[in-house]
């Protein structure tokens, strides 16, 4: 599986989960550079989980590994698979070729890869630019991260391979996706409450387009919906704090504890 740092979590969110009811409301839209962003089970499937979790790696990185569910034979990027509900994992090297993976942990720095697309122009949607403003936040001092961990380099204990790169060193909390959404959500609104009361009995729905507009309007700015919109909103260092809000103790507004799966317990 893929994780990253609460920076690079964020992205994914931004990019592909929040974006879903503008980006996918006739389930058709175009996969494009925004990926399978409509079939993506880990930004559609119910009861979605996430995990935060502390990890040992081996620092010496290696390409990043693209890790996507199997569904109905594909990966949603165009890859055969069998293993149904299953990740699907394969590398590339720098001109896209597909090369076998091996056992480091890979790295993608978001303001890198995502960075320089400028794909918002006088011929995308207003979703599009808001989607691609996401990337703008990050900076070379703060880019924000993705790892890919493949079963491949798992240290597991004392039967461990020698050079294997990774392990889990806790499990540190895990909320449902629902409620994570909300917390992170109420942060963002109360920056902009005037957009969100505009959606009257929408106006703490997740799924509504109204309150998904609202949301980047409040994190990216007003105008980032457009081609060559001024990116203001909130700092990156707030969108942040608001998003890792929901792992706090309930206590302090964070979200409740889910069950740990009998797979992640480290032993």
């Amino acid at each position: 599986m893929d994780t990253g740092d609460a920076g690079g979590d964020m992205f994914f969110d931004l990019f592909q989960v929040i974006s879903q009811p503008l980006l996918c409301a006739n389930k058709t839209h175009h996969h494009g550079h925004h990926g399978h962003t409509c079939t993506n089970q880990e930004a559609i499937a119910p009861n979605l989980m996430v995990n935060k979790v502390t990890l040992e790696v081996d620092s010496r990185y290696s390409g990043y590994a693209k890790c996507n569910v199997c569904v109905n034979g594909t990966d949603g990027r165009g890859h055969k698979c069998t293993a149904t509900e299953t990740y699907f994992c394969y590398c590339e090297d720098d001109n896209e070729n597909r090369i076998p993976c091996n056992k480091t942990v890979g790295l993608e720095n978001i303001h890198d890869f995502f960075g320089g697309w400028g794909g918002c122009d006088h011929n995308s949607s207003q979703t599009d630019c808001y989607v691609d403003a996401v990337s703008s936040k990050f900076t070379a001092k703060t880019p924000g991260y993705w790892y890919s961990s493949l079963a491949t380099g798992y240290c597991d204990g004392k039967d461990a391979d020698q050079d294997c790169s990774w392990r889990v060193v806790s499990v540190d909390k895990i909320v449902t996706r629902k409620c994570h959404i909300q917390v992170f959500g109420e942060v963002v609104k109360e920056t902009s409450p005037e957009c969100f009361k505009g959606c009257g009995n929408q106006s703490t729905n997740s799924s509504s387009p109204c309150w998904t507009e609202c949301f980047y309007k409040a994190a990216l700015g007003p105008d980032s919906g457009r081609p060559g919109g001024k990116i203001a909103g909130m700092s990156l260092d707030a969108l942040v704090e608001a998003w890792t809000k929901p792992f706090l103790p309930e206590s302090e507004g964070g979200c409740p504890s889910q069950k740990v799966l009998p797979e992640m317990v480290v032993v």
